[in-house]
């Protein structure tokens, strides 16, 4: 076994695979530390207040890994209770926001927001080893 640990030395490093994952202790926020205090927010909730059908701005021209938060991030909206209208999410690409809308009646209702930065995963092509007894198919 000489080629062990072969992709270590010499001018074949091999590059790092894994990324540290952290969640704060205190906020609501789950970041990616990517090394020489480099930190990326990739999933975090809020709650916020909305009263009638005003508009809420969540973000406005805001980039995670340079792209914008409209383009990239998914956006969860969760209404504390049954409101008489609907809350929705509108991501506007054009404009580079992101606004929580409200068509309910109701003032001071308590919304939770949740921001998950990235692009839709294909749920089927992740490979999982778990104790589920799927495995990856191989061609």
């Amino acid at each position: 076994m000489p080629d062990i640990n072969i992709g270590q030395q010499g001018l074949l490093r091999s590059t790092p695979k894994i990324t540290r994952i952290n969640g704060d202790d205190v906020m609501a926020l789950v970041y990616r530390n990517m090394g020489n205090n480099h930190a990326y927010p990739f999933v975090w909730a809020e709650q916020v207040t909305m009263s009638g059908t005003e508009e809420l701005l969540l973000a406005s021209g805001t980039k995670f890994h340079g792209m914008h938060a409209a383009d990239y991030c998914k956006v969860v909206a969760t209404p504390a209770g049954a409101p008489t209208g609907s809350i929705y999410v509108d991501s506007d690409t054009s404009a580079k926001t992101v606004k929580i809308k409200s068509t309910a009646s109701e003032s001071n209702l308590p919304i939770t927001v949740m921001v998950m930065v990235g692009v839709s995963p294909d749920v089927e092509s992740i490979a999982c080893r778990g104790n589920t007894g799927a495995a990856q198919s191989l061609p």
